[in-house]
């Protein structure tokens, strides 16, 4: 049977149940029929007519409207699957319901095969919990959830290409999302997958050139207080070389010699902390000798036409952060306060404790309720209007002329600050300068003393053997010497050659490795490998002069990575090895 019949059938049907409807209602009789004049069954005939000519042209206006609608249909569809951004549905528990042909792009998958499959198959392993707590608080919350994450792409079977992707989700309306996937769980939500791959990398790319600016700001100043540190070591070591000094004499020269060397050693780690890409490692800290530790830099930073007034509160409550990203927020905060004063000025910083109640952050918007502690850094610039002011956190946003500045720096100080859990209160007026409240969560835990320099026993060795792997010639015996003065057994080799035949001709077990990262013939790791096919359980100790992010570009993270930074001394070293079991 044709459509055509099934229309003139149903049309019958419908003609017959109208007629005896009629008939049932009482409306008209079949005895009222017969007494109708001809005057009046012409005028029903002709009103019958002009309803017949109105249905027609309604049927015609119904058959125009559904054209419009499937082109409407067809069109909706084209800009859904050709949309720059992937659409997909979703029931509550991630299944794919319906995706378009963007998001099937994205993930390098034909658009057929995704629908009833879990979103998480597609997300990297290390993301899968942030897509779960974002795919829940679309449902506990009722608002639209934001979240980045790593996705990944298949572009061949056996190969996968991870990607940066930003997902905005939304609850469905219950009622649309059941007629349009009918049969499916109603507590559905709406997902678009935005590929910000280049968005990060352009971002990371200003944010280094940013800390490359700031390190060239202090090159002059760092090349000073080195040639200093320097003087003092070349100066006391050929006194030290005098053989009418005496030894109590000689061990002051040897004392300022180490003091001189270390404190270029916290040069050095001060300017590693700028330039490296940072892995965060809380820790629990005092902030006064954590900016203390960055005063000398930071003057290098202002310039010698503005004072730097240092202003710490005594008996200051412990905080948990990174210390490098207190690093961070002053550095860029100083320069902030440079770029607003021309001329002759001061930057003060100042430290406090501070606790907030209910009733105070009623009446102060922005404070959050609980014990801190307060950075403020205050300058005597030139000062922001209100319009600025609200923007001063915005990514490149900048008040700087072409070239001066990458308007990343106040934006960096805002997401390290909100990572941590804290808040920051902004106050300026033009030509009234500015003052920018760091506020900080207190830390309400024990303190722990880790300090290896306070111990009186600092013998982590009891004559296990330990192979040391160093091609520097001058610091392979060093090394040696501290690691029998902390009690172990010591093997040396300066190349990866002779570590893996000095491993195999062994009979002992050696337990520990201690390894460069970075040498000519193979690197830290793959001296790693060849030692562990004689000693399979042996613990590692990488150290490098290079930052740990070298030991992350070659997949040591996590429980593997057990990383001490050059230089150390012997208390660094023992510290490093007393955490391991041997």
């Amino acid at each position: 049977m044709t459509s055509n019949d099934n229309h003139l059938k149903q049309a019958v049907q419908l003609r017959r149940r109208a007629e005896e409807s009629l008939l049932k209602n009482g409306s008209i009789s079949s005895t009222d029929l017969e007494q109708f004049s001809q005057e009046k069954v012409k005028c029903v005939l002709h009103e019958l007519s002009v309803h017949q000519i109105e249905l027609e042209m309604q049927n015609e206006e119904l058959r125009n409207i559904r054209k419009e609608l499937e082109v409407s249909r067809a069109r909706y569809f084209d800009l859904f699957n050709q949309a720059p951004v992937g659409y997909v549905s979703l029931n509550e528990d991630g299944l794919i319901l319906e995706s378009n042909l963007t998001a099937a792009s994205l993930l390098g998958v034909p658009v057929g095969e995704l629908q009833n499959k879990l979103l998480s198959n597609y997300i990297f392993f290390e993301d899968q919990d942030i897509f779960y707590h974002h795919r829940k608080n679309i449902f506990i919350s009722g608002l639209p959830q934001e979240c980045e994450l790593r996705m990944k792409r298949s572009e061949t079977t056996s190969c996968q290409v991870v990607f940066w992707a930003r997902l905005e989700s939304s609850a469905a309306n219950h009622a649309l999302a059941s007629k349009e996937l009918p049969g499916s769980n109603s507590r559905n939500f709406r997902l678009v997958i935005s590929d910000i791959t280049g968005n990060r990398t352009l971002a990371e790319q200003l944010h280094h050139a940013q800390k490359m600016e700031t390190i060239g700001l202090l090159a002059g100043g760092v090349a000073h207080d080195y040639n200093n540190k320097l003087a003092v070591i070349i100066g006391y070591a050929e006194l030290a070389l005098n053989k009418e000094v005496s030894p109590q004499t000689n061990r002051n020269f040897f004392e300022e010699i180490l003091t001189a060397a270390q404190q270029s050693a916290a040069i050095t780690r001060q300017l590693l902390t700028i330039a490296r890409k940072q892995m965060v490692s809380p820790a629990v800290i005092d902030l006064n000798q954590a900016v203390e530790s960055m005063l000398k830099m930071l003057r290098h930073v202002v310039g010698e036409e503005i004072e730097l007034v240092w202003k710490p509160e005594s008996d200051l409550c412990p905080v948990e952060i990174d210390p490098v990203q207190i690093d961070q927020i002053l550095l860029n905060l100083c320069l902030n306060a440079k770029s607003a004063i021309t001329g002759n000025g001061r930057v003060t910083i100042a430290t406090k404790n501070a606790t907030f109640d209910t009733s105070f952050c009623k009446l102060h918007t922005g404070h959050i309720e609980g014990k801190f502690v307060m950075i403020e850094v205050v300058d005597t610039g030139c000062g922001m209007a209100a319009e600025i002011l609200a923007k001063i956190f915005e990514p490149f946003f900048t008040t700087r002329g072409i070239g001066q500045g990458t308007g990343l720096g106040l934006s960096a100080v805002d997401g390290i600050v909100k990572q941590n859990n804290g808040f920051i209160v902004v106050a300026s007026e033009p030509g009234n300068g500015a003052t920018f409240k760091i506020y900080l969560p207190a830390y309400s835990g024990t303190v722990i003393d880790r300090h290896w320099e306070d111990r009186k026993e600092m013998m982590p060795g009891s004559g296990e053997t330990v192979l040391v792997v160093e091609n520097e010639a001058a610091l392979l015996p060093v090394i040696k010497i501290m690691l029998e003065k902390l009690g172990f057994r010591v093997l040396t080799a300066n190349s990866a050659g002779a570590a893996a035949e000095l491993a195999e001709k062994h009979e002992q077990k050696i337990d520990l490795l201690v390894t460069d990262v970075i040498m000519p013939e193979m690197n830290g790791c793959e001296v790693l490998e060849l030692v562990q096919k004689t000693n399979p359980d042996i613990k590692t100790l990488f150290m490098s002069g290079h930052p740990a992010n070298v030991l992350i570009r070659r997949g040591f993270t996590g429980s593997n990575l057990n990383f001490l930074q050059k230089p150390f001394s012997m208390n660094d070293l023992a510290e490093k090895i007393g955490k391991l079991t041997l």
